[in-house]
Formats: C-alpha cells, structure tokens, sequence
C-alpha cells in the first residue's frame, strides 16, 4: 500500500522515485539506508546492507527527504521519520524543500512535519515557517496515519534526578 492510498489521495507519477530507481535506489529500504548512510544514524539496523551514496550531485538531500514522504512509495513509517531527520540537514533549504514537495504532491506529510516541529522545536521555527509560507494556506489537520511529533525527537527522561527535554532528531556524519 503506497503511502498515497493510506492517506486516501491519487498517488501521483513520483518522477524522484524513477530518478532513485535509476540511481539503484528503487526500494524503501535502500531509500532508509542511503538516509542512515547521510547521517539519520537513529534509524540504522544491524541486519541492513550498507547503502551505497550516489552523492549529493546525483540526489540532494532535499530530493532524499521528499522522496522518503512521496504518495507514490510504499508506506513506511520509518521512511517518514528519517525523511523529518534528514531535512533538517545543513544543506536543506526551506524553499527547495516545499518546492519539491508540491511538485511530487507530498505536501500532507511535509506540513504534518512542519507543524509538528514549529509547535514543539523553538530552534528550527524559522527554517519550519519558511516550509509551510511556500507550502501557501492551509491548518494543521490531524494526520493520524503519519507519525505523532513524539515519534521525531530524543526522549531522554530523567538525568540526575531532572527531566531532560526531548531533542530533536537531526543527520550527524
């Protein structure tokens, strides 16, 4: 079931899945493991073969983040929360982000994230309302097919007697 489906929308023609497929990225876990490879290290699976980078010329990490979330892939929910970790990234831009996301028609699940991380992440709310400004009108809605903001952060709980507040997800080489 695509992730298009599960969130009742016509999959589009994803024209990032045929450029991963022609990149020997055709399948979500390859997908996850070039992700983990570029630093989501929180996602990595012992049992997983190593991913092979193509490099960021041939797939930026805009086009690995929206792909991750795109209708037409397999649903995975794994695959959402690396595609969350991985635009934050240092080489992502706010614009080119929601750019490609309208162009492959993921912006459901990239608002989702992005009202996500503006209400719970004081640090990124600049790059976030960058996102959603070129994502143009719309609330947040409750997406419960897609993953709770709980589900992209660090949760330490208590450390030496204090609560440690939840730290968000980013790529660490």
């Amino acid at each position: 079931m695509t992730l298009a489906q599960v969130l009742q929308q016509t999959a589009p023609v994803s024209l990032l899945a045929r450029k991963a497929k022609r990149l020997g990225l055709g399948t979500r876990d390859t997908q996850i493991g070039l992700a983990v490879a570029r630093g989501c290290r929180h996602y990595h699976s012992p049992s997983a073969n190593a991913t092979v980078d193509p490099g960021h010329d041939s797939l930026t990490n805009e086009e690995l983040a929206i792909l991750l979330i795109s209708g037409s892939q397999e649903y995975n929910l794994t695959a959402i929360r690396c595609a969350a970790q991985t635009m934050r990234a240092s080489d992502v831009r706010p614009q080119r982000l929601a750019f490609l996301a309208i162009k492959e028609k993921s912006e459901r699940p990239l608002r989702h994230i992005a009202y996500a991380r503006l209400e719970h992440d004081a640090s990124g709310r600049p790059f976030w309302q960058a996102v959603l400004d070129r994502l143009g009108q719309a609330g947040p809605r409750l997406e419960s097919d897609l993953p709770h903001w709980s589900r992209f952060v660090s949760m330490p709980g208590y450390q030496r007697g204090e609560p440690s507040p939840p730290t968000w997800l980013t790529p660490r080489r």
